[in-house]
């Protein structure tokens, strides 16, 4: 996934937006934002872009920065991998609650329970793609401060 898709993909997650809600709202062409996040569309037009900046609250600079916490993406095991194997780390899961919630405090954020769970699911899978041993902050602070 190319930098400009991970940036779209977090900002859509944390705004619990489809792919489809945000083609219509930024008013791009049906698959627009699809073939951005597949990599079928290679270098996408500035005003898609702009338009699609827009509706996720950020600048196309953002979209184009690939933060700190996801540069170092080696991951050992793909997300679908992770995902059908046995829970096998409760206390990582707990911490990354503990976590998120110091950072919405701290933040001073209010978000809604479908943007807590969709926080807790991305810094969990995150935190065990880079180090299954702890959460990675870094990626928990980011996230936290994607969000409205």
């Amino acid at each position: 996934m190319t930098p400009i898709a991970k940036q779209i993909d977090a900002r859509m997650k944390v705004q619990n937006l489809s792919i489809t809600v945000l083609e219509a709202k930024s008013g791009v062409k049906p698959h627009a934002v699809r073939n951005i996040l597949t990599g079928k569309s290679k270098s996408p037009s500035a005003v898609n872009l702009q338009a699609i900046a827009d509706v996720l609250g950020c600048s196309v600079k953002d979209l184009l920065e690939t933060p700190v916490a996801l540069q170092e993406e080696t991951s050992p095991k793909s997300l679908d991998d992770l995902l059908q194997e046995k829970h096998a780390n409760p206390l990582l899961m707990e911490e990354c609650i503990k976590v998120i919630e110091e950072g919405l405090q701290k933040t001073q954020k209010n978000i809604n329970t479908a943007q807590f769970l969709t926080s807790v699911r991305e810094v969990y899978l995150h935190s065990l793609q880079k180090d299954p041993s702890q959460v990675n902050k870094e990626f928990a602070e980011w996230f936290i401060n994607l969000m409205d």
